[in-house]
C-alpha cells in the first residue's frame, strides 16, 4: 500500500506487509483482558527457568523469587520503557476500552528515498466509537529528546493506519480515530510541538497521565468522556443525536439558563471538568478541585438504596442549544419559555460548575442507575470569569478552597483587576501557568497541583514562585493606585505573560542544561527548589537593573529573545556554578533555606557568584551583606549584644532575688518569683519555654524574654530598684518621660539578628550607631 505524506516535504511510504503485524493480534475476551492488565500493572517481569540456569540469568540483572526443584520463578524490574508502555494500556483497559492490543504492533516500510523504516505502535485501543493508536516515548532521566523523524514517520502512515482501522468496522459506523505520542521525562522542543499539531496527533505527557489516571482511578470507565473530550473537543459524540428533552428557558443575572431534567447516561458523554490538576492551556477556568473517590463511593451507595438529589447540577454549554417552543398560546410568560431543548451532541459541550460528584456518583454503579433522572441549570456560553466566580460563591461557604487554587484562579478571572495588587497576583499566576504547562518548559510539570498526590519532581508551588514574581519587580510594581509595568512587561496582559515566559524560560533553560541531574533533583539538589526559583527571579531582577545602568540597556523595547540573551550571557557564572560546583559547595550554599530570610540569603548567594565577573553587582544591602561576612568587627558586635543580653538578665534575677526574698510563699513558688514578677503572662510563658526545652532545663526566670524586662522593671514595686540602670534616654526622645524604656526594644531587635546571624539578618549603619550608645550609655551601668 502506498500512501503521500500530508507534511510539506511529502513523502511516499510502501508499507511490506510480510514484515507487518498491525491488529494482527488483539485482546476482547474478558479473561484473557484481565490476565493481560495483571502483567502489565506489575513492575516486574517474571519468567521461569531450570534451576541449572539461574547464575546465568541473575547475571543478566533477574532475581529469584520462589525457587523450586524442577523450576525456579524469577522476576526483574521493568525497564523504564516497557514500564511506561503498560502504565499507558493498563490506564486505557481502566478507562473501559474492551479490546486492546496484544503486544506491540510493528511496520516496516520503504521511504521513498529508499530507506527502510520501522515503526512501533505501543497501545491501540477501541470501542464502538473510538480508536486510539498511540506511540509511547520516554526517557530514564528526563531531558530532551528529538521526535521529528518518530512524527514524520507516523504522519506518513496515518492513511495505512486508518484504512487497516476501518477494514474492522465494516458495516458499522467508522469509529473516531486518536492519534496520540505519549511522553515521559521528556522535554518537548517548540518544532516537535508544532509537527504534532501539523499531523493532528495529540500530545499527552506525564502531566496529562498522572491527572487521567487519578481521574479513571476515581471514575472508572465513566470518566472515559472526559479524557475523550480532551482528544476530541468539538466532535460529535456517536449516538447522541436528536436527544430532546423539555425545558424552560430563561434569564438569570444577565444570563440565560435552561431547566431540565435528562439522564447520567446522556450527560456524562457530554461532561467536562477542567480540574485544576490538568491546568488547560486553552484559558478555561481551571477551578474544579479533584474528585474524592469517597464522596462518589459514599453517593454511589446512597443511590443504590434509593436516594436521588432533588438539587441542579449546574453546568454551562459552551455552544446555544437548540430550543423550540411550544405553541405561543400556551407560552404567554414574558420571563420565562417552555419548550423543547436538544441537548448538545459535541465532546465536552458541557461543562461541569457544580455537582461533578453527584454526577459522577454515577459512575461505578450497574447499567440500569443510568437512566435515572438528573436536574439540570444549564447555562449558555457564560464568560469563563463567571463560571468561575460561580463556582467559588457556590463552594467558598462549604468547603474552603485551597490557597494553592485560589492562587491558580486569579490568573482566570483577575487579569486586569481593578485593584493594582490583585492585577499583579494575577499575572504572576498566569506567567507562572504557563511555564509549568510549555511542554518546551524546563519548569514544564515542576509545581504540585491541588488535588494530586505530587510526585517527588513536583517540589514547587504556584503561590511560591508567583510571590517571587511579585517582589521581583519584572512583570510589574504597584504604584499607588496603579500597576507601573516591569522589564518584562508587554503592551497587554497576555503579551506580558508570552514575553515573560519566552525570557524566564530560556533563563532557567539554561540553569537546567548547567547540570540536569541536579535540576532534576529538586529538593535533594537545592536548585530547582522554591526559595531557588525565587531567588533566581530576583537575580534576573537585579541583573536587568545593573545591565540598564551600565550598558544603557534598553530591556523594554527589546525583543524577549534579546532580553533573554543579555541576562544569560551576564548570568553565565551562576550556570558555570551549577555545573562545576561540589555537591558540598552547592549545600553550603544553598541548603536549609527556609522563609523570606532563606530567600534573601539564597539570592545574596547567587549574586555573590557574580561579583566575580562584576564587583560592583548587588543591591546596597547585598553589598552590605558581603561586607559584613567577612567583618571581625560584625563578630565583635555580635558577641557584645548576646553578653549584654545575659547582663542584662541577670542583673534583672538578681536584684529580685535580693529584693522580694528567694522563700516560699503559700503557692509553693519563691518569692522574687510571684511578687516580682507580677504579670501572669510573663510567668505562664516562661513556665511553658522551660517544659518545651528537652536537653538542658534550666530554672523558670532562665526562660524570661529580654522584651518581658520593661514589664518588670516597671513594676511600682520594682521599679526605684531598676531605675538607675534600666532608665536611659536616647538623644532623640521627648522630655519629661518616667520611664524611658523604649531602648530595650530596638536591643532586642539587634540581639535577635545576633542570635539568627545564619538568617541573613544585617546591621543598618543606624544599627551600628545605636551599638555605640549602647556602649556608652548603658553597658557601664549593668553589673558585670
Amino acid at each position: 500500500m502506498t500512501i503521500a505524506d500530508p507534511l510539506e516535504k511529502a513523502l511516499i511510504v510502501q508499507v511490506e506487509d510480510s514484515k507487518t503485524n498491525f491488529l494482527a493480534s488483539l485482546l476482547d475476551n474478558e479473561t484473557a483482558l484481565a490476565s493481560e492488565y495483571r502483567t502489565r500493572n506489575s513492575a516486574f517481569d517474571f519468567k521461569s527457568v531450570h534451576p541449572a540456569d539461574v547464575s546465568t540469568e541473575e547475571a543478566r540483572g533477574w532475581a529469584v523469587q520462589r525457587p523450586g526443584k524442577r523450576a525456579t520463578r524469577l522476576k526483574r524490574r521493568k525497564s523504564h520503557d516497557k514500564s511506561f508502555d503498560d502504565s499507558v494500556w493498563c490506564l486505557l483497559r481502566t478507562m473501559g476500552y474492551g479490546t486492546l492490543n496484544d503486544g506491540n504492533f510493528k511496520i516496516t516500510f520503504t521511504r521513498s528515498d529508499g530507506s527502510i523504516g520501522r515503526k512501533q505502535i505501543d497501545v491501540y485501543a477501541e470501542d464502538s466509537e473510538t480508536a486510539l493508536v498511540i506511540e509511547c516515548k520516554s526517557r530514564e532521566e528526563r531531558g530532551r529528546r528529538s521526535l521529528q523523524k518518530d512524527i514524520q514517520d507516523t504522519i506518513s502512515l496515518q492513511q495505512y493506519f486508518r484504512d487497516s482501522i476501518n477494514k474492522r468496522f465494516r458495516g458499522k459506523e467508522k469509529p473516531k480515530i486518536v492519534w496520540v505520542y505519549a511522553t515521559s521525562n521528556i522535554l518537548w522542543s517548540v518544532q516537535d510541538i508544532e509537527r504534532a499539531e501539523l499531523g493532528d496527533i495529540k500530545i499527552v505527557t506525564e502531566n496529562e497521565l498522572q491527572y487521567f489516571d487519578a481521574f479513571v482511578k476515581h471514575m472508572g470507565p465513566a470518566g472515559k468522556y472526559q479524557i475523550l473530550g480532551e482528544f476530541l473537543k468539538g466532535q460529535k459524540v456517536p449516538g447522541l443525536t436528536n436527544v430532546k428533552l423539555p425545558a424552560i428557558r430563561g434569564k438569570i443575572g444577565g444570563e440565560v439558563f435552561y431547566s431540565f431534567a435528562t439522564t447520567p447516561r446522556n450527560l456524562l458523554k457530554i461532561a467536562f471538568i477542567n480540574h485544576q490538576a490538568l491546568n488547560h492551556p486553552d484559558g478555561r477556568p481551571a477551578y474544579q478541585r479533584m474528585i474524592s473517590s469517597t464522596r462518589i463511593k459514599q453517593i454511589g451507595a446512597f443511590i443504590e438504596k434509593g436516594g436521588f438529589f432533588p438539587t441542579n447540577i449546574l453546568v454551562n454549554f459552551s455552544d446555544a442549544p437548540r430550543f423550540d417552543l411550544i405553541s405561543n398560546s400556551e407560552n404567554t410568560d414574558p420571563n420565562l419559555k417552555f419548550g423543547w431543548i436538544t441537548l448538545p451532541s459535541k465532546y465536552r459541550s458541557a461543562w461541569i460548575i457544580d455537582g461533578q460528584h453527584r454526577l459522577y456518583g454515577f459512575s461505578h454503579l450497574d447499567e440500569k442507575y443510568l437512566d435515572q433522572s438528573l436536574f439540570v441549570l444549564a447555562f449558555e456560553r457564560m464568560s469563563v470569569q463567571k463560571e468561575a466566580d460561580l463556582f467559588i460563591t457556590i463552594n467558598h461557604k462549604q468547603k474552603s478552597v485551597p490557597k494553592s487554587l485560589l492562587v491558580s484562579l486569579l490568573a482566570d478571572i483577575r487579569l486586569g483587576d481593578s485593584d493594582p495588587s490583585t492585577a499583579l497576583s494575577a499575572l504572576g499566576s498566569a506567567v507562572v501557568r504557563t511555564l509549568n504547562t510549555d511542554k518546551a518548559s524546563p519548569l514544564a510539570r515542576r509545581f504540585a497541583t491541588p488535588g494530586v498526590p505530587p510526585e517527588p519532581s513536583q517540589n514547587l508551588t504556584v503561590s511560591e514562585a508567583v510571590n517571587g514574581l511579585r517582589r521581583s519587580g519584572l512583570i510589574g510594581k504597584v504604584a499607588g493606585t496603579i500597576l507601573a509595568p516591569g522589564p518584562l512587561s508587554g503592551a497587554t496582559d497576555e503579551d506580558t505573560v508570552k514575553r515573560a515566559a519566552k525570557v524566564l524560560n530560556a533563563y532557567f533553560e539554561d540553569a537546567r542544561a548547567a547540570n540536569s541531574k541536579r535540576w532534576e533533583a529538586g529538593r535533594d539538589a537545592f536548585i530547582a527548589v522554591n526559595p531557588g526559583i525565587r531567588a533566581h527571579l530576583s537575580v534576573v531582577a537585579e541583573a536587568m537593573s545593573y545591565l540598564s545602568e551600565h550598558k544603557s540597556l534598553d530591556f523594554p523595547l527589546m525583543a524577549p529573545e534579546d532580553v533573554a540573551k543579555h541576562i544569560t550571557t551576564f548570568c553565565s557564572p551562576i550556570f558555570t556554578f551549577i555545573k562545576e560546583a561540589s555537591d558540598d559547595e552547592v549545600r553550603s550554599k544553598f541548603s536549609r533555606k527556609f522563609g523570606e530570610g532563606g530567600v534573601k540569603e539564597y539570592t545574596y548567594h547567587l549574586m555573590q557568584i557574580l561579583t566575580e565577573a562584576h564587583s560592583d553587582f548587588g543591591t546596597e544591602e547585598f553589598q552590605r551583606w558581603v561586607q559584613q561576612s567577612a567583618s571581625e568587627k560584625i563578630d565583635e558586635v555580635n558577641q557584645f549584644l548576646m553578653k549584654l543580653a545575659e547582663r542584662l538578665t541577670n542583673c534583672v534575677i538578681n536584684t529580685l532575688k535580693e529584693v522580694h526574698g528567694m522563700h516560699r510563699l503559700p503557692s509553693d513558688e519563691p518569692a522574687f518569683w510571684e511578687i516580682g514578677v507580677q504579670s501572669e503572662r510573663i510567668r505562664r510563658n516562661a513556665f511553658e519555654a522551660q517544659q518545651n526545652d528537652k536537653t538542658r532545663r534550666k530554672a523558670k526566670e532562665a526562660y524570661l524574654n529580654i522584651v518581658d524586662l520593661i514589664e518588670i522593671v516597671k513594676q511600682p514595686n520594682n521599679w526605684d530598684h531598676f531605675e538607675h540602670v534600666f532608665k536611659n534616654p536616647r538623644p532623640d526622645e521627648r522630655a519629661g518621660q518616667k520611664y524611658y524604656l523604649g531602648w530595650i526594644q530596638t536591643f532586642n531587635e539587634l540581639r535577635n539578628i545576633a542570635a539568627h546571624k545564619n538568617q541573613l539578618k544585617i546591621y543598618t549603619d543606624q544599627d551600628l550607631e545605636f551599638v555605640e550608645w549602647l556602649r556608652t550609655e548603658v553597658d557601664p551601668k549593668v553589673p558585670r
